[in-house]
């Protein structure tokens, strides 16, 4: 018989461990007939089990129904010492080698972790307080955890920027060694103001953040770090206070956003709204230019694509243009020179946070032909007698393509001859002896000619005649001269005779 009830404790034991060990078995009291309880005692730390065994007395068969085992809640804690049943000595060995296989299978207690394991890696949250009495921090845990055996939120209030302060955190789930941590306030984020730092002349293809501070901190300027994000492109992590995106799209709205990390923990952010600038706008269309007369001309254009404010015409040899107003389409050059080509360029220009000009549209033109200017410097010389030399400088605008010079000599009113040249230097030759003269030069192009410039010179005696005269009048002279002293010699011999006689 012994037999048979150990092998019915083992069943069990093996069947049925989860009850044992849980301690929700159903009560033996409303067990098979000819079953008898026997309470199982134990120690004052663990719970009751009571195992309902099978009376033999009562047992038709060894086929008879197995015992039921009701079991109540197990201590985590359970104690190794000894297990006592109160039952009849016959059921004494299986009753102890059953109850020392249930207690097997009950786990031990777990000890508490130390605070400085537990808390390895809380969570730190500053929270930052302003009015206008004061700037402060707060600090609060995760967790509900104790600070220097004192109400954390109670004791780290009103914590200046940059502040130091060492607490040793603890709890009543875990044992010491405690958890100690050094609180840094971060400095304090109304310093601290994010920027448009971009160029203007790259307005309107990038854009640049950078985080100025408008005040001093004691804090370690090296644990500073920033993030940016713009553009919808991935967040930058750096420690440049500067930021850049390029190649974006002209007049386009990005959002940026951007922090500011003291020791890895953010404590200012602030978002923009950026429009890029203008882009430059585009060329415009169908330039056609063309004369009006001699000092006039006509510039006509279609506006081109994009925003543009005004227009740029440039057609001055000094570089000098005309603003004109966005919405004219052709404009009127006025006081040109004659016959002169002018090289057009017309541009559109936007304003934004820089003048940006578009791509020149150009085209030429030549005004008509009018008349020359006055030649200059006139200057008449003799160079014989009776011949005198005419020079002048060029006119200063010809106004027509290149002509010849015109001179005109003339007595009084009356004109005597006209003279043609491509230089302005004339011989006039075969003059009257000592008469005056009147020269007129002007310049004459292919199709005008210019107002004359004119000067007088008087031609000199002929002094070859009076040579002349004067060898003849001399010769003359002498022939008389000879005959009166032949006259006299002739007498003065006649009267020599005479008294001879």
């Amino acid at each position: 018989m012994d037999l048979w009830l150990k092998l019915l404790a083992f069943g069990f034991a093996f069947l049925d461990t989860a009850m044992f060990v849980t301690g929700q078995a159903t009560s033996p009291t409303q067990g098979a007939p000819g079953m008898k309880t026997t309470p199982l005692t134990l120690p004052a730390d663990t719970a009751t089990s009571t195992v309902a065994i099978p009376n033999p007395a009562h047992s038709s068969s060894p086929a008879a129904s197995p015992p039921r085992i009701s079991n109540s809640t197990t201590r985590d804690n359970a104690s190794d010492g000894p297990t006592t049943f109160t039952a009849p000595s016959s059921l004494t060995t299986s009753a102890s080698i059953f109850s020392t296989a249930a207690l097997s299978t009950i786990a031990p207690t777990t000890p508490k972790p130390s605070c400085e394991e537990k808390y390895m890696d809380i969570p730190v949250n500053y929270t930052y307080t302003y009015n206008e009495n004061s700037k402060t921090y707060s600090v609060m845990f995760a967790s509900d955890v104790q600070c220097d055996s004192q109400d954390c939120a109670k004791m780290l209030q009103n914590l200046q920027e940059c502040e130091h302060r060492t607490v040793n955190l603890s709890h009543s789930s875990c044992v010491p060694p405690f958890k100690q941590i050094l609180l840094e306030t971060p400095p304090d984020p109304t310093k601290f103001k994010l920027e448009d730092c971009v160029q203007p002349e790259k307005a309107n293809t990038s854009l640049c953040l950078r985080w100025k501070n408008s005040g001093n901190f004691s804090c370690d300027e090296r644990k500073l770090t920033y993030s940016f994000q713009c553009a919808g492109k991935p967040i930058q992590s750096t420690k440049e206070k500067e930021f850049g995106v390029e190649n974006l799209y002209p007049q386009h709205t990005y959002t940026c956003s951007s922090q500011v990390f003291y020791n890895h923990r953010a404590f200012a952010n602030e978002s923009k709204t950026i429009e890029t600038d203008f882009a430059s706008p585009g060329t415009p269309q169908d330039i056609e230019c063309s004369n009006k007369s001699s000092q006039e001309g006509h510039v006509t254009w279609k506006p081109p694509n994009g925003v543009f404010h005004k227009f740029f015409l440039c057609y001055r040899s000094d570089g000098e243009c005309v603003t004109l107003n966005e919405s004219l389409t052709s404009y009127d050059l006025k006081q040109l020179k004659p016959y002169t080509t002018y090289h057009v360029t017309l541009h559109a220009s936007v304003k934004g946070k820089a003048e940006r000009n578009g791509t020149k549209a150009k085209c030429d033109f030549r005004t008509n032909a009018a008349e020359p200017s006055k030649v200059r410097n006139i200057h008449v010389s003799r160079k014989t007698d009776n011949s005198m030399t005419v020079t002048c400088t060029p006119p200063t605008d010809l106004n027509a393509p290149p002509g010849n010079y015109v001179l005109k000599s003339l007595i009084g009113d009356s004109e005597k001859k006209t003279y043609f040249n491509e230089t302005c230097n004339f011989l006039v030759k075969d003059l009257s002896y000592s008469t005056e003269y009147t020269f007129q030069v002007y310049y004459k192009n292919g199709q005008f000619h210019g107002a004359p410039e004119s000067a007088s010179h008087s031609t000199s005696y002929n002094s070859h005649a009076l040579i002349i005269f004067l060898i003849f009048l001399i010769i003359v002279t002498s022939i008389a001269l000879f005959v009166v002293l032949y006259k006299i010699y002739d007498l003065h011999k006649k009267r020599s005779s005479n008294l001879d006689e």
